[in-house]
């Protein structure tokens, strides 16, 4: 399989309440090649989370109804799915914020407003530090 194939096998959620965050992040990584979902909030997260499982989850921190906490803790705690790295995003990225992430299960925070190299670096991290998981080459931005 070449490294085309591989990124386009790889699935990805994306999950944030603004419109504009979902689709500069789907393009991006449109453009390299992955298979991506969207949602616009936790409850939307968790339906697509069931229906068809990702390999990593980029989600917001701060969304209405069902937070990017909630939700990750949600996730994590049902074993089906705590396997999925939970990427969160957030404005606030401190030592607070980071501390509710690691409780509620989350693999890593990231700060927005998102870097092109963070996000993809923290893809290739987490897949490749998955055990199983198809094999992650270099990627570009």
């Amino acid at each position: 399989m070449d490294a085309e194939q591989e990124h386009s096998a790889i699935q990805v959620l994306v999950v944030d309440d603004s419109k504009a965050v979902r689709e500069n992040v789907q393009m991006l990584l449109d453009r390299n090649l992955y298979h991506v979902s969207v949602a616009e909030n936790g409850f939307d997260a968790l339906c697509k989370l069931v229906a068809f499982p990702p390999d990593v989850v980029f989600m917001d921190i701060s969304m209405p109804e069902l937070d990017g906490l909630q939700s990750c803790a949600l996730i994590t705690a049902n074993p089906q799915y705590a396997h999925i790295p939970i990427v969160l995003m957030s404005a606030n990225a401190g030592p607070l914020e980071q501390a509710r992430a690691e409780l509620a299960g989350a693999s890593q925070v990231i700060r927005k407003p998102l870097r092109k190299q963070d996000f993809l670096q923290a893809i290739q991290t987490l897949l490749a530090a998955q055990e199983g998981v198809k094999n992650v080459h270099a990627i570009t931005c």
